[in-house]
């Protein structure tokens, strides 16, 4: 089994949630996921937009609130 990375891009975790950016913006700005456990800045942060995700954490509460298919930790 593949370890889920850890804080990746917004194209990486496009790719590895199979949801378009548009989607995840969305749900960072209505609150479904949570500055700290989901998303975070690094010192290379610009803006929102260059923010890295925790994919595993992301998925799990997409999971939780019914907006993520279950994939299996490939």
């Amino acid at each position: 089994m593949t370890k889920t990375p850890g804080w990746v891009s917004v194209q990486k975790a496009e790719e590895l949630l199979g949801i378009d950016r548009k989607t995840l913006f969305k749900y960072r700005d209505d609150g479904t996921l949570k500055l700290g456990p989901h998303f975070a800045a690094f010192p290379e942060t610009r803006s929102r937009d260059s923010y890295r995700w925790n994919v595993g954490a992301v998925r799990k509460q997409l999971q939780k609130q019914n907006k993520l298919m279950a994939m299996p930790m490939a």
